[in-house]
């Protein structure tokens, strides 16, 4: 593969032989181990520097050259000396580390101008040892959201989970629907990494779904740039050489062996309110509402924009757009009236084109644009459809249990996964295990409930919902863990990313 730097940045944390994360703390920006969870303090983006780029295949064994930029936005340096600082804006000589890899997936640092290691404990973290023992050796814990795509560079293609064989291949060109999404589980026992389907199975080692983690199903991470390399307890990689992905034997990992972790967008449906039919989009023609089931020209990526305004792009990657000379919607790559302003009352949302006019739905089915304020004739659902397993994100953490109680908190350093079903109204149901969320009378979001409580979503913000709860009220998540239903203003409310 030529050289790229497409995948050069890679968020991680580094975790030491005590089980303490690598920070980069703000007063004085120094740089301890003393936290036990991964925050933003412990998160390090890794720019990976070699010339020979991130697509290119290298041995465990060979240093990568690496910069660590912290979440101050300052690089983690070593003066000959020893002494380690994190207060460079721009990278020195001192800030170039080489990563090196080892068969039991540890890491280790070391300064590319004192060829010594870096090491040590909670507030004695110095680079000076001449060789890696197990003090200069660290865990990766990768600090991307574990909800993604999986794309190999080297085929050009995503994997997804074919539900009618029970297997992950590598065949789809768009990752589109929500067979392409999968959840990276990283198990912080083991230091190893698995690969969820959206529905909740893992992939084995042999290339068959299981129900959960296990010594066949949980890997040992390797990192060829910012592209990752899985490796199963028996030494062998995960490929997808052949038709179905599944480990093979193999001395190093080559292009069918790494695979790109990328962001997944919101795929959602737009079902009218009045008709329960949804909008289709095919390229070059006006858009209609007249079917009752979603396949691909039913679903659009969302995206937002600074203004938190929408546009929604189809299969074939047109647009909907529309007319301001005739009030005509249609999908098109030509015309760049494609902003909405979503307007959203409990599950029902109204779009508003940048004229002032709003989408509606005509008798037969026809969508183009009124003038009028919005009535039930302009009202949709907007569902969100490739998310059938929801992992929330804060800036506090997670969204998980609090232990030993059937409270949910904000702040978990890991996730518990919500399993998502949507009734027929447009509202949401979340489902921890077999208790469904639940709101007790101080405002605190429970799992304890037999039967789901209706919350709805509001996208806010590219790959950021707001989830406002029954008695319509939004989510905050405090830094202290809380998770309540704490304002009426969604400019107040908790942004989650999923």
């Amino acid at each position: 593969m030529a050289a790229s730097t497409e995948f050069s940045l890679l968020p991680c944390g580094f975790i030491n032989a005590a089980n303490r994360y690598l920070s980069a703390e703000p007063f004085r920006f120094q740089v301890m181990a003393t936290s036990s969870v991964l925050r933003p303090s412990q998160i390090w983006t890794l720019s990976f520097t070699s010339a020979q780029g991130a697509g290119a295949a290298r041995p465990v064994e060979g240093g990568q050259p690496v910069h660590l930029l912290s979440s101050l936005k300052r690089f983690l340096a070593a003066d000959a000396n020893g002494k380690v600082t994190c207060k460079q804006e721009s990278p020195n000589s001192g800030c170039l580390f080489l990563l090196w890899q080892y068969p039991d997936g540890k890491v280790s640092l070391q300064c590319e101008a004192t060829k010594r290691y870096l090491g040590g404990a909670e507030d004695n973290i110095t680079c000076f040892a001449q060789a890696a023992s197990e003090g200069e050796k660290w865990s990766l814990h990768l600090a991307l959201h574990p909800t993604m795509h999986v794309q190999s560079p080297g085929k050009q293609r995503y994997l997804r989970c074919d539900t009618q064989t029970g297997r992950v291949r590598c065949d789809r060109d768009l990752p589109w629907g929500a067979d392409a999404i999968f959840t990276l589980h990283f198990d912080l026992k083991e230091k190893k990494y698995g690969l969820r389907s959206g529905a909740g199975s893992m992939l084995a080692a042999d290339g068959s779904l299981v129900d959960g983690p296990s010594a066949h199903s949980l890997y040992t991470l390797e990192l060829q740039g910012g592209l990752v390399a899985l490796r199963d307890v028996d030494g062998k990689y995960l490929t997808d050489r052949e038709s179905a992905v599944k480990t093979f034997k193999i001395d190093r990992p080559g292009h069918d062996e790494l695979f790109a972790l990328e962001p997944s967008p919101a795929l959602v449906s737009l079902r009218t309110f009045s008709s329960g039919r949804y909008v289709c989009c095919r390229p070059g023609a006006d858009v209609y509402a007249n079917t009752m089931s979603v396949g691909n020209t039913e679903l659009f990526q969302l995206l937002l924009n600074d203004a938190k305004q929408a546009c929604f792009r189809s299969f074939s990657g047109a647009y909907l757009a529309t007319s301001p000379s005739d009030g005509m919607v249609s999908c098109t790559n030509q015309s760049k009236q494609v902003w909405f302003e979503l307007q959203y009352k409990e599950q029902q949302v109204t779009l508003k084109a940048v004229d002032g006019r709003y989408v509606a739905l005509r008798p037969n089915g026809q969508i183009l644009l009124l003038p009028e304020g919005a009535g039930k004739k302009e009202k949709f659902l907007l569902l969100l459809v490739n998310r059938p397993q929801l992992i929330l994100q804060s800036e506090a953490g997670f969204v998980g249990r609090s232990p030993g109680t059937q409270r949910l908190d904000g702040n978990r350093p890991a996730p518990d996964v919500n399993t998502v079903t949507l009734n027929e109204d447009g509202f949401y149901h979340f489902r921890i295990a077999n208790k469904y969320w639940s709101i007790d009378k101080n405002g605190l979001i429970m799992v304890n409930g037999d039967q789901g409580s209706n919350f709805t979503l509001q996208f806010v913000a590219s790959g950021c919902l707001a989830i406002k709860a029954p008695n319509n009220k939004y989510l905050v998540a405090e830094g202290g863990g809380r998770l309540w239903t704490g304002t009426t203003d969604v400019g107040a409310a908790t942004r989650f990313h999923f």
